[in-house]
């Protein structure tokens, strides 16, 4: 669904996009490199594009965020808050990592048949998170999952 929606009952924050940590080292290899470059007559250009490559996507991915409340997952990006799924329609849910320089997301596989798109079979990335915002010592997903009779990804 792509309505707006509004929080309904307690919202759990499962996780959101933090950019000052993930600018703050890229921008400090950028700058690194530049100062060693300029000592040495020698600029590294794979290391200036990927660092700011980073800075980029942390700009862009900065309002990130994927939330939880009785009827389902909220996800918020730029365009504002966003309903993405309730809880019926989920059969398997959790988090796919990208690795450090891309982020990680929420996977869903939506309930249904063989034939829908997108079906059992195939998984729908919904909210989009940069950075460190969902590591945490507490991850609420595991509840959530066990509270709504949904499946973790890797659950048989």
């Amino acid at each position: 669904m792509r309505k707006s929606a509004q929080p309904v009952g307690e919202l759990v924050v499962l996780g959101q996009s933090r950019v000052w940590p993930t600018i703050a080292l890229p921008g400090v290899v950028v700058i690194l490199v530049a100062v060693v470059g300029v000592l040495l007559d020698y600029v590294v250009w794979s290391a200036v594009l990927f660092g700011l490559a980073s800075i980029i996507i942390a700009v862009t991915r900065r309002q990130g965020a994927v939330f939880a409340d009785d009827l389902g997952l909220l996800v918020r990006d730029r365009g504002g808050l966003r309903r993405s799924y309730a809880w019926d329609e989920i059969e398997r849910m959790g988090w796919a990592d990208a690795g450090m320089m891309w982020g990680s997301s929420v996977a869903v596989y939506p309930r249904g048949g063989p034939y829908d798109v997108p079906g059992p079979n195939a998984s729908v990335n919904v909210g989009h998170v940069w950075g460190s915002g969902r590591r945490r010592s507490a991850d609420p997903i595991p509840e959530l999952l066990k509270a709504h009779g949904i499946k973790g990804l890797f659950d048989k």
